[in-house]
């Protein structure tokens, strides 16, 4: 009891605590000199770290604005093009069976971009064969692969990085509106009393929901479709090519009616695959 009241007479005491608090807290200078060979302890005094200066204020205000806008900026990645190319990865799956030739080109295996091929039984492609192999990762990005013989008919599978060439592929028919789902009109060498040369396809979800036109020519002693479409997860461009006796298969003569055949080409483009 007379420990208990001793301890409460100080605690109570708002001046005899602080005194027992200092004593727990601050080592007398005598202890600590009285334990032999024992440096003796030197207060550490802390500087007052000095005010930012105005140049400090302005660096801190711009790494905060480019922390924010990257945040933003991998937000906008994150919601928008990781959806995008897992979309397009399930679009065109990878497939190993794809021919050796492809497999084993140099040039395809180290594109920088998507690059996408023909799988085995896909007609027209599966019965032709792989006339040539050109890709370049220098410049404008471009890989092609050329199926079938010069003579009576090429089948071709083409890329190119961005959207530029999407757009600059498209055919510039007189009246023909950004909004029309059908144009015709002249080819090359032709005039307007002659039969149109040149047919327009866009229609809505043509390769799925990628932007995409096919085209299909009539001129120069021969028959042509193409088909161009953008995905943007990959942000590349593709094109399928057919000529003579293989675009026939598609479709003869320019008729309104080609839609049927335009839509068949553009089931090409989905069929194709990525080379893994």
């Amino acid at each position: 009891m007379r420990a208990v009241n001793a301890a409460y007479r100080v605690l109570s005491d708002a001046r005899q605590r602080a005194t027992y608090d200092a004593r727990r807290f601050v080592r007398p200078a005598v202890a600590v000199a009285s334990v032999p060979g024992r440096p003796r302890a030197r207060p550490v005094v802390f500087a007052p770290e000095p005010p930012p200066t105005a140049l400090q204020r302005r660096v801190d205000r711009i790494v905060a604005v480019v922390g924010v806008i990257v945040l933003i900026l991998v937000g906008a990645y994150a919601a928008l093009i990781i959806p995008r190319t897992e979309q397009d990865n399930r679009a065109h799956p990878s497939n190993a069976s794809v021919s050796e030739r492809l497999r084993s080109d140099i040039g395809l295996r180290t594109f920088p971009g998507t690059v996408l091929v023909a799988p085995p039984g896909l007609a027209p492609f599966a019965d032709l064969p792989i006339l040539r192999i050109d890709a370049t990762g220098q410049g404008i990005a471009r890989y092609a692969v050329y199926y079938g013989d010069l003579t009576t008919g090429v089948a071709t599978i083409s890329g190119l990085t961005g959207r530029d060439s999407f757009d600059a592929s498209l055919p510039r028919l007189p009246g023909c509106t950004a909004e029309a789902t059908y144009c015709a009109g002249p080819g090359t060498g032709q005039t307007a009393a002659d039969a149109p040369g040149v047919e327009l396809f866009r229609s809505p979800n043509l390769v799925a929901s990628y932007p995409a036109y096919a085209t299909h020519r009539v001129c120069c002693n021969g028959l042509f479709w193409s088909l161009n479409w953008y995905e943007p997860g990959t942000n590349m461009s593709y094109t399928i090519d057919l000529s003579r006796n293989v675009a026939a298969q598609f479709g003869g003569s320019a008729a309104d009616d080609d839609v049927a055949a335009a839509r068949k080409v553009a089931a090409l483009a989905t069929q194709l695959v990525r080379l893994p």
